[in-house]
């Protein structure tokens, strides 16, 4: 294919309850530094038809390989289709191209913090009962600062084996 060529995938139409969403899906971009992912929503536009289209989020190539977690809160509350635009990049400069998996809409406010832990199996497999890690610092919305431990094999008072 040639730069700037696209491809859509569209949900089926959707009938909201609630006015809040929020689209959640694993993505990985491994192809050129140019591609795109373009999230989309097409909502009734007055006469029964959904084709009126409202741009939510771009996404980016960054560099990193690994598979990320988006999460895009929107609002609606006619009937309405969300959209995945994958934009290529550079040709010559690509290995690989744009995935999504795991896609899901509901309805209610996106969660605000997410620890992403790369890596789990080699955290697992270097550390013992009793040992931790600790997460970044997070806020609320009210503004309280927390922080979580784990525990990968629980804490050494837990009468869990394995």
């Amino acid at each position: 294919g040639h730069a700037g060529q696209s491809a859509l995938l569209e949900s089926r139409i959707l009938y909201p309850r609630r006015k809040e969403k929020c689209l959640q899906f694993f993505y990985r971009l491994n192809g050129s530094p140019q591609d795109k992912l373009v999230i989309w929503v097409k909502k009734d536009d007055g006469t029964g038809n959904v084709r009126r289209m409202e741009k939510l989020h771009t996404i980016t190539a960054d560099g990193e390989y690994h598979w990320k977690l988006a999460s895009i809160p929107f609002s609606v509350q006619t009937k309405f289709r969300y959209g995945f635009q994958g934009i290529r990049g550079d040709p010559a400069k690509s290995a690989g191209g744009i995935a999504i998996d795991d896609t899901s809409m509901t309805e209610t406010n996106c969660p605000t913090n997410i620890w992403h832990i790369r890596n789990f199996t080699s955290l697992f497999n270097s550390t013992s009962k009793g040992d931790y890690i600790i997460s970044p610092v997070f806020y609320s919305s009210e503004g309280y600062a927390f922080a979580l431990q784990l525990y990968p094999h629980g804490r050494n008072s837990s009468p869990y084996m394995n």
